[in-house]
């Protein structure tokens, strides 16, 4: 069994090596404040961040505060979101979100946990990622890849998110908390995939407690 500091010297030497395996790992959604993240992350739910790349510069040019979503028509903004998964559902999510900002927070998308996990549409993952991509304040968002990937290396073997957080937490350097999720995230889309993963290629295969998941050809 490997010990917590064990775990924590593997996962210092699992951060060095993805950093030089995809120097480009970012969040994939583009956004230039905290609302525009926020929107993002409501639309991105269970569709492809590409997809919502490609939807959110209009949304962002017509809607530029809290304000303008809440009182957004729901028939508009649905046509306006339309190619995105759940559209309608989302297109309620995004005015009951907004409408408590401008209700409770005047507006603007608090820089606080508890806060934010008062916000309708918003838990633990989303928060996470706001206060991390937006605010620079360290944690752990456990979205699809995260959870995947995290478990294949043996860094967590729950499967509920907000378990896997509070198992990656005390182990992930604070300082490369925001990090250690742009990582895994793009390691998940390029090697650690989530049928077959490309173990050959894989740069960590050697810190790796999943190694022999496939075989090279």
């Amino acid at each position: 069994m490997e010990s917590k500091e064990q775990k924590k010297a593997r996962v210092i030497k699992i951060i060095a090596t993805l950093k030089k395996t995809h120097p480009d790992a970012k969040l994939a959604l583009d956004f230039t404040n905290p609302l525009e993240l926020l929107i993002s992350l409501i639309l991105a739910a269970q569709c492809r961040d590409d997809l919502v790349n490609t939807v959110t510069p209009a949304l962002f040019k017509k809607y530029k505060t809290a304000a303008d979503y809440a009182k957004a028509n729901p028939a508009t903004l649905q046509e306006e979101i339309h190619k995105i998964s759940f559209f309608r559902v989302k297109t309620k999510s995004i005015i009951k979100a907004t409408t408590f900002l401008v209700e409770n927070f005047g507006g603007k998308v608090p820089d606080k946990l508890d806060q934010l996990l008062e916000v309708p549409a918003v838990g633990r993952k989303t928060a996470n990622v706001l206060l991390g991509n937006a605010f620079g304040i360290p944690g752990i968002g456990v979205d699809r890849h995260v959870a995947r990937v995290s478990g294949r290396l043996g860094l967590t073997k729950n499967e509920d998110p907000d378990k896997i957080e509070a198992d990656l937490t005390p182990i992930v350097p604070i300082k490369d908390q925001i990090k250690f999720c742009h990582l895994l995230q793009y390691h998940g889309r390029r090697i650690c995939v989530a049928r077959i993963p490309k173990c050959p290629e894989c740069s960590i295969n050697s810190l790796c407690l999943y190694p022999n998941k496939t075989k090279p050809v």
